[in-house]
């Protein structure tokens, strides 16, 4: 039963709060059916009683199955005539009463699937009743005292006209739909949703496409289910969505001349007021995902296809071509990667199919460009004495565009850390190689420690992304240090 958890809970709470707002009004005489054994004889319908239901007292064996505190409890007797539903609604001003319906006897009685009316479900309920069968329906609050008048009507409604699959209700396109499931019953042989085998009060749509075309059918809160097949013998489920499963949509490619049934339905507790709308569904707008930044020769680029459907069906079948003469099927939208051999621009093509068979094509535009350069010397003197200043001479060069290149000469200090102790910044072109010269002057610290450590980094001027392989813009090198 669904919100059971949380109907415990709030039964809990209520009681707490139902001590806390009880009015103070001394109590009045108990109404004369203040107990199970002494109900309300309904003899007809319509019924109409009017009474103050703050005024009853709860017995030890008042049924909780209806997941809400009780105060008070009054109750009505009704044996029915004939097959059919019966609508109980409570109306007034105030806190309106909540409502259960039971069958059996006092000490065995079982709650009416889906027969519960109270703070989410209320205020009124639907059940569906069997000639000969006595129903006891229990109106209670949630908290005692005088001055919670309420009125209960009781009457008999019509089911649906498309309860049975033999009445199905014709649907067109476009063409919203709209019923209660309250009043509706599932026949004895009926098929059941393969997604929402609980949902046993249906209704029947039918469906005959002037021509081939994808529906969408949109729903809250209940089982749909698609079926095709000329007969009830031949139905053959074409897709399904449960009624938890509120982010499906229901997706089905109809043929013309071929006949479609659509099943709304809900289990008894869920059973309640529906609308379906049936469109054309929207065309597919294949794409890939790809993280922002420039993409280069050294990269595996993370590529996420994406069927494109606004109705969120997956992607199960298509192809990506990667605008270099290669290409991957896809089964998924499961992330790729593909790495380029070449900087330019290139042309991603992609085709996709959705589980509901519709199909699509998209395409977009990867731009590689590969920035690189290398550092391809470091030149250290051997040895030099402290108060020596020597030259230190790097080499750059560039394997791809004009570049200014930042070159940073650091030295280990004490701390263990490389701290700087000079910069340059100079245009290397493209293909070129260039010398960056720096000087340097040996301490005392150098002589203690033995030896001056040294690291060079190389860096792109004015770009974000920096250099496409760093891996080549790092050397280190040592000179041994004496004293002078």
């Amino acid at each position: 039963m669904r919100h059971t958890a949380f109907r415990r809970l709030l039964v809990a709470g209520l009681a707490v709060a139902a001590a806390l707002v009880a009015p103070a009004t001394a109590h009045a005489d108990t109404p004369s059916n203040d107990d199970f054994d002494t109900a309300t004889a309904v003899t007809a319908l319509p019924f109409r009683a009017t009474q103050d239901f703050g005024e009853g007292t709860k017995a030890a064996d008042d049924p909780t199955s209806c997941y809400a505190w009780i105060a008070t409890s009054a109750w009505y007797d009704y044996t029915a005539s004939a097959d059919g539903f019966v609508r109980a609604l409570p109306s007034g001003t105030g806190q309106l009463p909540f409502i259960a319906v039971y069958t059996g006897e006092r000490g065995a009685l079982t709650q009416v699937p889906g027969a519960c009316a109270e703070w989410n479900t209320g205020p009124s309920v639907t059940f569906p009743v069997t000639a000969g069968q006595t129903y006891h329906i229990m109106v209670f609050k949630p908290y005692a005292g005088a001055g919670q008048v309420a009125t209960l009507d009781l009457a008999s409604v019509p089911r649906e006209p498309n309860d049975d699959f033999a009445a199905a209700a014709e649907a067109t396109l476009p063409g919203t739909f709209s019923g209660d499931l309250s009043r509706s019953t599932s026949e004895a042989d009926e098929v059941t949703a393969s997604c929402d085998a609980s949902a046993d009060h249906s209704v029947w749509y039918r469906y005959t496409p002037d021509r081939t075309r994808s529906i969408s059918v949109e729903r809250r809160s209940t089982s749909v289910a698609v079926y095709r097949g000329a007969s009830r013998a031949e139905l053959s489920e074409v897709d399904c969505a449960a009624s938890l499963d509120t982010s499906k949509r229901v997706v089905f490619r109809a043929n013309q001349g071929e006949q479609y049934w659509i099943r709304v339905a809900a289990d008894a507790d869920g059973a309640s007021w529906y609308d379906i709308r049936l469109t054309t569904a929207p065309a597919l707008t294949p794409n890939v995902y790809l993280y922002s930044g420039v993409k280069s020769v050294f990269d595996d680029i993370q590529m996420f296809p994406n069927a494109g459907d606004s109705l969120g069906r997956p992607l199960v079948s298509g192809e990506l071509k990667f605008g270099d003469g290669t290409s991957v099927p896809l089964t998924s939208n499961a992330m790729l990667t593909h790495r380029y051999a070449a900087d330019g621009d290139y042309r991603l093509e992609i085709s996709a199919t959705t589980d509901d068979g519709r199909s699509g094509t998209g395409s977009q535009v990867v731009h590689v460009e590969t920035h690189d350069v290398t550092l391809t010397g470091l030149s250290l003197p051997a040895q030099a004495r402290a108060g020596q200043t020597k030259p230190v001479k790097v080499s750059v060069v560039n394997n791809r565009y004009d570049e200014k290149v930042v070159v940073s000469l650091r030295r280990k200090g004490e701390s263990g850390y490389f701290e700087e102790v000079g910069r340059l910044t100079q245009w290397v072109p493209a293909g070129a190689r260039v010398d960056f010269p720096f000087a340097y002057s040996y301490t005392a610290a150098d002589a203690a420690a033995g030896q001056a450590e040294f690291e060079v980094t190389a860096n792109l001027d004015g770009r974000y992304d920096g250099d496409s392989n760093p891996a080549d813009n790092r050397l280190t090198g040592t000179t041994a240090v004496r004293a002078s």
